[in-house]
């Protein structure tokens, strides 16, 4: 058995994972709960407490931020504060005793979908995780693309010259036209006075014919089509596969990013692009898990 944690701005999600892939056990808590470090490895240490710490091999984290995966250093994670220059590897071995891997969690999130969901049978991907913020990954030739620290940072990919500020310290990112925080903030402006405190529940009103929704998620998808016409240009990819709480709008928000990408992207790397959903349940977590995993038996 392997522990997968899936660490997201909003939630994080710790799964027991078997060899195969399945989960067994699932234990979700908020961000917000586990800020400090102290408190998010002690929290480890009692999952591994509850489940049996005999029948867990290592431990696989996926981190939204920078990384430096060899190593298990945490750079800094643009929407969880305090976790700057932090060597949560290290520090997780000697509390837990256990061999501990971090990762981005676009990362990991990519080698679950490339090993068991849309990516399979696919030799060059996009992976994008649409959450509080934006993650990205890449495969190239079957192949994750990684550098000496995260890679594939897409979400933080400048699209506007006098843009707002963003988590990672710089302006403009694509992030902050596209991120869970920005969604709720603009629908906001367009209907004051609403309680709406979920995305999920903008796209429920989009399907019922509100204009306000329906706006949003014009804007949305003209922001992120624009984006990935970019990064379709960059990378040819053969697919490009969308995971994260904001995915659940898929079928409203496909059909104009296709469209923008059709007509921005240059024509023979357009024309053979797929845009597909995620299908692995929980993939950040079984990621993380499969990441233990491999890197464990190299």
């Amino acid at each position: 058995m392997f522990l997968g944690i899936d660490w997201g701005g909003t939630y994080i999600k710790a799964c027991l994972v078997d060899a195969r892939g399945k989960i067994r056990e699932k234990f979700f808590y908020s961000s917000r709960d586990l800020t400090s470090q102290s408190s998010f490895c002690e929290n480890i240490k009692f999952i591994l407490a509850r489940v049996g710490r005999r029948k867990v091999q290592g431990v696989g984290i996926g981190a939204p931020g920078i990384v430096d995966p060899q190593k298990g250093f945490i750079y800094y994670l643009p929407n969880v504060p305090g976790w700057e220059r932090y060597p949560l590897k290290k520090k997780l071995e000697n509390i837990l005793k256990l061999p501990g891997l971090v990762e981005n969690d676009a990362n990991v999130f990519a080698l679950a979908e490339f090993a068991f969901g849309a990516g399979k049978g696919a030799k060059s991907l996009i992976f994008l995780t649409l959450g509080t913020g934006l993650g990205g990954a890449v495969i190239v030739d079957g192949k994750l693309l990684e550098g000496r620290t995260s890679a594939a940072e897409l979400g933080h990919v400048p699209v506007s010259l006098k843009g707002i500020r963003c988590g990672c310290g710089g302006r403009g990112c694509i992030e902050t036209f596209v991120g869970n925080n920005y969604l709720l903030k603009k629908y906001r402006k367009l209907k004051p006075g609403t309680n709406i405190e979920e995305v999920a529940d903008i796209f429920k009103l989009a399907m019922k014919g509100e204009k306000e929704a329906l706006l949003l998620w014009k804007e949305f998808s003209y922001a992120l089509g624009m984006f990935l016409a970019g990064m379709v240009n960059v990378f040819n990819p053969e697919r490009v596969i969308f995971g994260g709480g904001v995915a659940g709008a898929f079928r409203i928000f496909k059909p104009l990013v296709q469209q923008t990408i059709q007509r921005q992207a240059m024509w023979p790397q357009a024309k053979s692009v797929k845009l597909l959903k995620a299908k692995i349940k929980f993939a950040g977590i079984v990621g993380a898990a499969v990441l233990a995993k491999q890197r464990l038996m190299q």
